[in-house]
């Protein structure tokens, strides 16, 4: 059984201003040193007249994984996470490497009042015989956290795009 999470964040920039700059190779890099965990770096990055791919690891350190997973998954866990932007549409694949289960979903931007609204629609599916709705859970409450210090740390960076390193970001 797969679980669904339904995410928005606003941001105070147009939809066309947060595709740029979800696709630029110098905030993601500044965003995955900030909270995208040890480790964490831009694979990949495509970028043209028709949309953007962008490969990211992203690793959660073996210590915040709860005791009931490290058993079965010894060490740190590096998660993949693939993003293909199409205007203002996106679709997002996530793995976790050695692991069973996928994230999947779709993003969009759409304008507000006040700038835009990113809209996350994620499945979450962890084909685990007895465990796999509680990893499901436990999966989606970190998402949920993650793209949470992701909106604050690019709500940051939109009031500051020039500094290195954004204070009060969270970082790693």
């Amino acid at each position: 059984m797969a679980s669904q999470l339904a995410l928005r964040h606003q941001y105070p920039a147009s939809p066309e201003q947060m595709r740029d700059l979800l696709t630029d190779q110098q905030y993601l890099r500044a965003k995955l040193r900030a909270v995208g965990g040890p480790r964490a770096e831009l694979v990949s990055w495509e970028r043209d007249e028709h949309g953007a791919r962008v490969v990211l690891h992203q690793t959660v350190p073996s210590d915040a994984i709860p005791s009931f997973l490290r058993a079965m998954l010894p060490g740190d866990l590096m998660i993949r996470r693939t993003e293909i932007w199409r205007g203002y549409r996106g679709n997002v694949e996530a793995e976790v490497d050695g692991a069973p289960g996928t994230i999947t979903g779709v993003m969009s931007l759409e304008p507000d009042g006040t700038g835009c609204v990113l809209g996350s629609q994620l499945t979450v599916e962890v084909p685990l015989p007895l465990i796999g709705g509680k990893v499901e859970k436990l999966v989606s409450d970190n998402i949920a956290s993650l793209l949470e210090s992701e909106h604050q740390f690019t709500v940051t960076w939109l009031r500051n795009p020039q500094e290195e390193d954004v204070p009060g970001a969270g970082g790693s």
